[in-house]
């Protein structure tokens, strides 16, 4: 089984929103300064991204299945980014 089945099937694709609207736009940041914060969201909860020099294995747009959007104006975060160690897992049993 490849990496991208194995982490489709444990976390719901971002770049699409339930109602199937894009998560995050594909355009510039409109923020002045531009990207003031990102966020990424799996299994219906938002989680904290912050930019990075690398890609992870989840936030690898060849492989993961998570975007990353500014906080702002929810443009779509065009380099390497990752979720920070100690955000929230995205699974109802780890919100408790």
């Amino acid at each position: 089984m490849a990496i991208r089945d194995t982490f489709s099937s444990l976390f719901k694709r971002t770049a699409k929103t339930d109602d199937g609207a894009a998560y995050a736009a594909e355009r510039p940041c409109l923020c002045s300064p531009a990207w003031p914060g990102l966020e990424t969201t799996a299994n219906g909860f938002t989680l904290p991204a912050e930019p990075s020099s690398h890609y992870s294995v989840l936030t690898n747009p060849d492989i993961g299945p998570f975007v990353a959007r500014c906080t702002g104006c929810q443009a779509r975060y065009p380099d390497p980014w990752v979720i920070p160690q100690g955000a929230p897992m995205p699974f109802e049993w780890a919100q408790d």
